[in-house]
């Protein structure tokens, strides 16, 4: 690491004098944060054209004055604590005078935190393995940037994933590789949205694909949702509407979309030369039954565009999506997804070659359907503890979203306080819960009583931390 520092030799003041103030300036202004390694005596002498003798005896000067430490065997270091205020840092928080009351927080037990992954599941042994395989051979080369549409042994990995787990017929030239569903979205409204387009979406929904096409001046339509997810008979009369749906497992309510209003759907898009984004976030997960074909394979007229990740199922960090796109959309989605990540045609990037061929094998060799079967156990087994342990201390509880996901919605009875009161009541005993006015979900002003759900989710949690957190919430909510 170079320093930004500037040390003048004609000036009247010392060489080490000067580095001693550029390095103490810097510290004590937040510029060089607690804990920052310096650069070595060596390295720094030749970055200023100074003796190294120079820069010895300024360190020694910054570490006796409380500025710095040196730590043998490692470096130089910024000391934790500056000898004077740091003006433009974050304050220190004020001590406040003890009172026999305390309003502060216990610390967090349990977080029924939505979409978590538990890093615990994650198949690292078999993932090493896979990895070290693609290093080993000879054709590596860490360097070389992949073809804008993705890898096409991974391509036609996905359409044999999709064929049996979604009813999907599609080639790879249909698929297109993303970083995530959010950079699908991204590609959608590249090829869709303009000032004053009108895209409809859910409501409540997801918080996410509103705001993106908003940016870009869409119409946005809310539509509301119940029981059977989107209620198509409000759809409104748009001509060239894009609709975005998440018909499998609606986000946040978990019902699924309706044999009937699936076909209704179709039929709306095809009067009103409409087309339809299918978001799926986690229809991997079905404890009960098996998912519904995807509503792409309805398609007649190619207006249905579908998006999935593996961020769920193998870990958000992979950043490995995918979007099937209709044969005759393949090149202007293609072009909007250069647009946003491929500066160049000839020097195209995406998501990195090296995870691409990782995940290929890992689809291919059988090892992602051993995972899925892994988690599907593991939450089955966390979503049945949660379940056992509301009714054992609430009694018989009115449930949503129970046979498939990573969440549950608990619908309060009458008798209990609102959701943003047992919100809080539930923090005093160090459990976190969600209300439909979680940041990841809008439009709760569609659901008339939005105020007597809690949103619970199960992924990342271990059945006996959710059995206890349970027994605390009946502590205060009962």
């Amino acid at each position: 690491m170079q320093l930004s520092f500037e040390i003048d030799p004609s000036a009247s003041i010392s060489l080490q004098t000067q580095l001693i103030g550029e390095i103490s300036t810097s510290i004590t202004t937040g510029r060089l944060a607690a804990g920052t390694r310096l650069p070595g005596t060596r390295a720094l002498s030749e970055q200023l054209g100074v003796s190294r003798n120079t820069v010895l005896m300024a360190f020694a000067a910054l570490a006796a004055e409380g500025f710095v430490e040196p730590r043998e065997g490692a470096g130089t270091f910024v000391s934790e604590t500056s000898p004077e205020p740091t003006p433009f840092g974050p304050q220190a928080p004020a001590r406040k005078r003890k009172s026999a009351r305390s309003d502060a927080h216990p610390p967090l037990f349990c977080d029924f935190k939505l979409e978590a992954v538990d890093p615990d599941l994650f198949p690292t042994a078999v993932w090493r393995r896979l990895m070290m395989r693609r290093i080993q051979s000879s054709d590596f080369n860490l360097t070389k940037v992949g073809d804008a549409e993705g890898s096409l042994d991974l391509r036609r990995s996905l359409c044999r994933f999709l064929g049996a787990s979604r009813g999907m017929r599609v080639s790879p030239e249909q698929i297109l590789i993303v970083s995530s569903i959010q950079q699908a979205t991204n590609v959608v409204g590249q090829m869709y949205v303009a000032p004053g387009s009108p895209v409809i979406v859910e409501r409540p929904g997801c918080s996410l694909i509103a705001p993106i096409y908003a940016r870009a001046g869409a119409d946005i339509v809310p539509v509301a949702t119940d029981a059977d997810g989107l209620q198509v008979d409000l759809l409104p009369e748009r001509r060239n509407a894009l609709v975005a749906v998440t018909p499998e497992r609606q986000f946040p309510m978990g019902c699924t979309m309706s044999a009937a209003r699936r076909g209704a759907l179709l039929d709306w898009a095809e009067c009103q030369d409409a087309h339809v984004f299918e978001v799926d976030f986690d229809s991997d997960f079905y404890y009960e039954g098996s998912p519904k074909p995807a509503l792409q394979t309805l398609d007649r007229h190619g207006r249905f565009i579908y998006a999935g990740s593996f961020a769920l199922t193998i870990g958000p960090g992979l950043r490995i999506g995918y979007l099937v796109v209709p044969p005759t959309l393949v090149e202007q989605a293609l072009e909007a997804l250069r647009l946003l990540d491929h500066a160049y045609p000839c020097q195209t990037q995406g998501a990195p070659w090296l995870d691409q061929a990782v995940l290929c094998d890992f689809l291919d060799s059988g090892g992602y359907d051993k995972q899925l079967r892994r988690l599907r156990k593991a939450y089955m087994e966390r979503r049945d503890a949660l379940v056992q342990s509301l009714q054992q201390h609430f009694g018989s509880c009115d449930l949503l979203g129970t046979s498939s996901g990573t969440h549950l919605i608990w619908r309060l009875p009458a008798h209990m306080h609102d959701a943003p009161k047992c919100q809080a009541l539930a923090r005093t005993v160090g459990v976190t819960v969600n209300t439909m006015q979680l940041e990841t979900v809008t439009g709760s002003e569609f659901l008339p009583d939005w105020n007597r759900y809690l949103l619970l989710g199960y992924a990342d949690l271990q059945p006996e931390t959710i059995r206890t957190a349970m027994e605390r919430l009946a502590g205060v909510l009962n």
